[in-house]
């Protein structure tokens, strides 16, 4: 690669990080997207542009902080670019394991100038960065792997995977290649060939992070459209979209059962408590629901204090487990009240559940017949569970 000019690709760099730097600071502080992961983001690329380690920049300073400034920079900055991944991928992980990793980056880099060495420093963040890089593959694969397809996840992966692999590359020619080490003391320019893949690293990393963003805001955008804003279950729309296509499925085998809810004197709780207190039990429910539903069950809200849990099952008449499904989510609701104002406020639901029938594209039988077993369930004394046994026909 001789024909590369090196400073042109460095100072190419060098403009590419702080473009990028301001318009993460754009997208966060104007409009609003992502705004922490922007600012670290920002903040990582404006930490590379400061502490780049090529060029005469560092011409004249201590040999210590000539060494010192590239290493912990470097660091600095995939500790921020992780953080902002993180943020970026919603993570509820605590940064306990970033922090050990750079924490015994830092230390080790520490020591290694303490000593007098060229080498150890340099070593010891190469280590700490390939750890930070190979845990950014890992919270991409965690966090999107199985809500994008595998290409989309793989290339997305791709820039962490290789900046991974720069670093455990670079560290093996520390190791293998006596005076490497001792370039920054001497001013030296990079190769052409790290040089550029520095350079193609920053650019697919950021774009990565873009690719992220973009997909963090379409997910937002189809929980506005297909969930309800207050408690979060499918809205009306959604739910009746997600039964059209179950129906659907029917012919081929893949059963499913339609679990109504209702919760039991709702009215009394807004009346005596306010509609603030109405709010919080429907959130309240709905999280108990959640958390007793599987990941393939869908429950919506069809209106005010009124559900419905559309429960697959397998095989496809086995509303036995259906009945059993209902029964949990009912007992676990009634075992949680509410905490209001100081007070718990116990709450019940009455559920209706039935299978649906053939050639009702719509579900609408079904859900009518659910729906028949509910006021059944709401006339012999509310808090149970009514299962419609019949199977053909209208309720």
């Amino acid at each position: 690669m001789d024909f590369l000019d090196v400073p042109t690709v460095l100072k190419v760099s060098a403009l590419f990080n702080l473009m990028a730097a301001l318009a993460w600071l754009t997208l966060a502080q104007a409009f609003r997207i992502a705004p922490r992961a922007g600012r670290l983001m920002a903040a990582a690329h404006l930490l590379r542009l400061a502490t780049q380690d090529y060029g005469n920049h560092l011409a004249g300073w201590p040999d210590l902080l000539r060494q010192a400034v590239p290493e912990y920079g470097l660091l600095g900055g995939m500790v921020l670019l992780l953080l902002a991944l993180r943020r970026m991928l919603r993570s509820r992980r605590r940064p306990r394991d970033i922090a050990w990793i750079a924490g015994l980056g830092a230390l080790a880099i520490a020591a290694g100038l303490a000593a007098g060495s060229a080498l150890l420093p340099e070593l010891a963040g190469t280590a700490a960065v390939t750890a930070l890089a190979l845990l950014s593959v890992r919270e991409v694969m965690q966090g999107v792997g199985d809500q994008l397809s595998r290409a989309v996840a793989v290339a997305t992966t791709m820039p962490f995977a290789l900046l991974a692999l720069m670093s455990l590359g670079h560290g093996a020619e520390l190791l293998l290649e006596p005076g490497l080490h001792g370039h920054l003391l001497h001013g030296e320019l990079p190769s052409p060939a790290r040089a550029v893949l520095w350079f193609v690293v920053t650019v697919a990393i950021t774009l990565s992070l873009i690719a992220l963003m973009i997909w963090r805001v379409v997910m937002r955008i189809q929980h506005l459209t297909y969930r309800d804003p207050l408690t979060g279950a499918l809205n009306r729309r959604a739910f009746e979209q997600a039964l059209a296509d179950a129906q659907a499925q029917l012919q081929r085998g893949h059963g499913f059962a339609l679990a109504m809810i209702d919760i039991d004197h709702f009215k009394r709780i807004n009346d005596e408590h306010g509609h603030p207190a109405g709010d919080a039990a429907l959130q309240h429910c709905v999280r108990i629901w959640q958390a007793g539903l599987r990941e393939v069950d869908r429950l919506g809200r069809l209106g005010g204090e009124e559900f419905c849990a559309l429960l697959p099952l397998q095989p496809a008449g086995d509303l036995a487990s259906a009945a059993a499904v209902a029964e949990r989510l009912r007992a676990s609701l009634a075992a949680q009240p509410l905490q209001w104002g100081g007070c718990e406020l116990p709450l019940s639901a009455s559920f209706g559940v039935a299978l649906p029938v053939p050639g009702d594209a719509a579900g609408e039988i079904g859900l009518a017949r659910a729906d028949a077993e509910l006021y059944r369930a709401k006339a012999e004394g509310r808090n149970r569970v009514c299962v419609a046994t019949h199977l053909q026909g209208s309720p």
